[in-house]
């Protein structure tokens, strides 16, 4: 018998959302462009991209011009730059601003009023 304890870590995301309710439409995958993010870098739900003309989503940049989306679960980057990752996003949705990530006022203001930030 072994009676020493045993310890097993879960990961867990952040909940950006301010309420249950606050999830108010989902969109249910943008495609990542790996050339833009870091190999094996765990992207946090919450962080603000946005869609480029071929359709994948980088970065939020201040000078973007494409539709802004919040992820909205944690995703991990491939070990190769030229894999595109999966990932969920809110399309409107009621957030805690403190827990997001590359959001910025141009960020806000390109997105209206598809985001409440609380």
């Amino acid at each position: 018998m072994n009676l020493n304890p045993r310890v097993k870590e879960y990961g867990s995301q952040k909940e950006i959302l301010y309420t249950v309710k606050g999830s108010i439409e989902k969109v249910a995958g943008l495609t990542l462009d790996g050339t833009q993010f870091a190999v094996n870098t765990l992207i946090p739900a919450g962080t603000a991209v946005s869609i480029q003309a071929n359709g994948l989503a980088k970065p939020w940049a201040d000078a973007d011009t494409g539709k802004p989306y919040l992820t909205n679960h944690d995703v991990m980057t491939a070990d190769v730059t030229t894999v595109n990752v999966i990932v969920g996003a809110w399309a409107e949705a009621l957030v805690v601003e403190s827990k997001l990530t590359g959001v910025t006022a141009a960020f806000k203001t390109a997105a209206g009023a598809r985001y409440r930030f609380y």
